[in-house]
């Protein structure tokens, strides 16, 4: 499974995924076999960087096979028999 790295901008506080490391060269999210799983993968620490987000740096012409926006973070548990979105289980929002 291809690495990734997740960054966010303190200018526009957006958040982003960059392929960090491929697991075979010129993957990426549109080729990589694991990314649209469903099957949950470790998160890796934010990295906060002092630019524009590839959104607002660029819009529409950033490379969306090494980049990918995230559109929410939220802080959930999830209690279930696995990680994947088929398996029985109950997820939970703390507010």
């Amino acid at each position: 499974m291809c690495r990734t790295a997740h960054f966010r901008s303190r200018c526009c506080r957006h958040h982003w995924l960059h392929i960090a490391k491929p697991c075979w060269p010129g993957n990426g999210f549109n080729t990589c076999p694991k990314f649209g799983s469903g099957v949950a993968a470790k998160p890796t620490r934010i990295i906060t960087m002092d630019g524009l987000c590839p959104t607002c740096l660029m819009p529409g012409q950033y490379d969306q096979h090494q980049i990918r926006m995230i559109e929410n973070v939220e802080h959930r548990v999830r209690w279930g028999a696995g990680p994947s979105k088929c398996e029985p289980g109950c997820e939970c929002a703390v507010m």
